[in-house]
This record gives structure tokens, sequence and C-alpha cells, in this order.
């Protein structure tokens, strides 16, 4: 049995079957910067860039140069109770570029678990029992993360063991500051984009209005930048478009270069001291491959290449010419409901497919009766153009926006181009 069909078999059975089904089972087997080539020798632009995993693309040659570099040294694979200089050096440059007051780090190897830190951090640092948390975020699929993810497939049948954290609406700062006032909330956890709900982007009126409500009631305010963070929105930080710092801040996806797992939750100065204070809780809350040092090597790399000015002037550019064109593109499309994004990240979201038959049980997938179509069929249209897209997870409707940062202008043209076709085929079928 070939590793492919070993996949379906023992990996995820049900993911494997839904991607034969639909036609997607491609069988890649190489990838350089923002292109794909499959088993027969064909080439695909991908657009989803293992959601914010692969901002400098596929295999970086910097990062697999860095990698093969400390392979070289033979240094200690870890470093089990005594001092890591790798962690600490990837720490001293992610708390000098991330903020003034940001002072510890905590690595491990997700965003789930530097949420989870986050989320532990911040019970035991305020002594309070409670999250509250925006509608419709993603924050993982640990328990504790799932705790604070928007209702739906994610966490059904779950709920009964997950933590009874207090769901706010996203973008509502009245709603926002009622459920702080309360007095039992630690903290508020948000993304400053949620891009799995449709890529919404939060105003910066709404992150400074929730700043000075945390303040006001005792809480900290964490922003979960696994998706958002490492140069995708033209910034290093999403957060830093809006001045609004926060307690807490979450990074991982890309900061491993695309090649080497790794999360790091960073905080405020004494944080960490107030939630493990003395050496007998200094390992409360740890992680056996978290920091280590071939992942350190990866993110210090990567760091040195997405937090250059002219790296980041790049992503804005390509990125405020992509989305112009998009606009453009689809301004008087009837099946098109709204462009939204920043930097090389955002969404289409597209009308409801009015036609009868575009719908799940047309195609024998009666499991997701209820969930739109449209999106799904636009990405059947643009992987005709050999082109690797998805659609947001809370969200079906929106077709993401997420190209590898070093996305060229060609494949800007080549993507904007098929979409097109694909959202006319939509408004003439559907």
């Amino acid at each position: 049995m070939d590793g492919y069909a070993a996949y379906t078999r023992h990996v995820n059975p049900g993911l494997g079957r839904f991607l034969e089904l639909s036609g997607r089972d491609t069988r890649f087997v190489s990838g350089h910067g923002g292109v794909l080539e499959d088993a027969d020798g064909g080439t695909w632009d991908d657009w989803v860039a293992g959601f914010g995993s692969l901002n400098l693309g596929h295999n970086p040659p910097a990062v697999k140069a860095a990698l093969a570099e400390h392979l070289a040294l033979d240094a200690p694979g870890l470093y089990v109770e005594s001092l890591n200089p790798f962690a600490g050096e990837l720490a001293a440059r992610l708390v000098a570029l991330a903020g003034e007051e940001l002072e510890t780090v905590f690595f491990s190897n997700s965003g789930a678990e530097a949420v989870e830190a986050a989320i532990k951090t911040a019970l035991l640092a305020t002594g309070r029992p409670r999250i509250a948390y925006a509608e419709g975020g993603y924050h993982g699929t640990t328990l504790g993360a799932l705790g604070c993810m928007a209702r739906g497939p994610y966490r059904a049948d779950l709920d009964g063991v997950l933590p009874g954290f207090r769901e706010v609406p996203f973008g509502d700062a009245r709603a926002l500051e009622a459920a702080l006032a309360a007095g039992d909330v630690a903290a508020f956890l948000v993304e400053p984009i949620q891009m799995e709900a449709g890529a919404r982007i939060a105003g910066t009126e709404y992150l400074a209005a929730a700043r000075e409500a945390c303040r006001r009631h005792g809480a900290l305010l964490i922003f979960d930048e696994a998706q958002t963070g490492l140069g995708r929105t033209g910034a290093l930080f999403a957060w830093q478009h809006t001045g609004v710092e926060p307690d807490v801040l979450v990074s991982a996806k890309a900061l491993g270069g695309g090649l080497v797992p790794i999360g790091a939750t960073l905080m405020r100065r004494g944080l960490w001291e107030r939630a493990y204070p003395g050496y007998l809780r200094a390992e409360i809350h740890n992680s056996t491959f978290g920091g280590n040092p071939l992942a350190c090597r990866a993110a210090l790399v990567t760091l040195e290449i997405v937090a250059e000015p002219g790296f980041l002037a790049g992503v804005r550019r390509r990125g405020d010419a992509l989305f112009a064109a998009l606009r453009a593109a689809l301004a008087d499309s009837p099946a098109v409901e709204r462009v939204s994004g920043r930097g090389l990240l955002g969404g289409i979201k597209l009308r409801p497919a009015a036609h009868p038959w575009l719908a799940w049980d047309s195609f024998g997938l009666d499991e997701l009766a209820g969930y739109p179509v449209a999106g799904a069929l636009v990405l059947e249209r643009l992987a005709r153009r050999r082109i690797v897209a998805q659609v947001c997870a809370h969200d079906w409707s929106v077709v993401r926006v997420e190209p590898p940062l070093t996305v060229d202008d060609a494949a800007c043209a080549r993507f904007v181009d098929a979409l097109r076709d694909a959202v006319r085929w939509l408004e003439h079928h559907g």
C-alpha cells in the first residue's frame, strides 16, 4: 500500500474518502515557493499556504540551509533541566520585535498549545475562573482551546466537558464590557482578523475599547495571532496596524518557516511569575519539545526574513494590488457579497446559490446539508485551473485568499483571472 492510500486507511479515513469523492485527492510530490507539483508533473499555484503556515512558501532555501547548518553542529537535541541558549536567543528576538511590554515567552509545538498556555497562565495569574472569547473564533482543537471555539461541529457533543467560558459577539464592545463587569473573567481572547469566520477584521476602535475594558476590570487581553502574524498582514503582527498592544500574544504556524512546528506565547512583564512563582511551580506548565533547538533556529531565520521593512512593504504592495484587482474584477457580480482583506490575508464572501440542484444532497453528500455550497463550487472551478484554494472553516461561503507572502504578480494575476471566471460560472449556473 502506498503512502497516499495508507493515509485514507490509517490517518483520517473520513477526510481521505471525502477528498477522493470530491476529486481533490491530488498526489503532490514536491513544493517550491508558491508552486506544488503533482505526481503527473503538473504544477499548481498554492493559495492555502498551510492555512498561514507557509508564509515563506514551500521549502524556503534560507530556512533549509539554517536547519542543515544546525544539524551539523551536533548540539544537544533537548536541553533537559539546563539552560537552552537557542530558546533564549529566540525569546529575546521575539520580545524585541513584538512590543515593549512583552518580556516572557513560553515555547510549544503548535498554535493550539500556545493558546492553552495563554489560557492557563491567565487563569492562574488572576485567580479568576473564566475566559471571555469572541464569537466566531478559531483557537485550536485541544479541549481548552475548544472552550473558546465558535459554536458548530468542532465542539459538537463536547459542551458537557468543555470549560464554561463566556462567548461575546465579535466587534461588540458593549457586550464585552458587560461580560467583564461580572468580575470573574481572567482574560479576553480574540483574533485581530477572524479568518475562519469569513475574514472578519476587528476595527481599531473595537480593539482599543477592549483594551480599556480589560484594564478597568482587571482582565488580560490576549491576541491570537497564530494565523495573522509573521508578516501576513503587512506588519509583523496584525495588532501593530492598530497600536493596541495585548498582555499576551500567541504566535505559531509560520514561525517555523513552514518546515518545523513551533508555537510561542509572549507575556507581559511579570505575568509568568504571577502564575508560576518559585522553583516548585516554575515547570507547572511545560512542553517536552517546546523550544527545541532545531525549531528555534528555523524561527530565528524566519524572523530575520519577515521582520525586514522591505519584506513587509512588499507584502503590503502586493496585497493592496491583489485586493484592488479582486474588487475590480468582482465589483458588478450579483454572486459576490463582499471582498475583505489586509496584506495578503482575506476572503471573498459569496451569496447562496439559488438553483435547487446546487445543493449537497444533489451530489450525494447529504451529511453536508445546510452548509453553503457556492464556495465549494468555486474551489472546483479554481482546481480546473490548477489553483489549490479553500473556504473558511466556519463559513463555507467565503473563499479564503492566503497565498505565500512570496507570491509574485504573475501568480496573483492568474488567481484573479481564474476567480473571476469561476464566479461568472456561478452566476450563470447558480
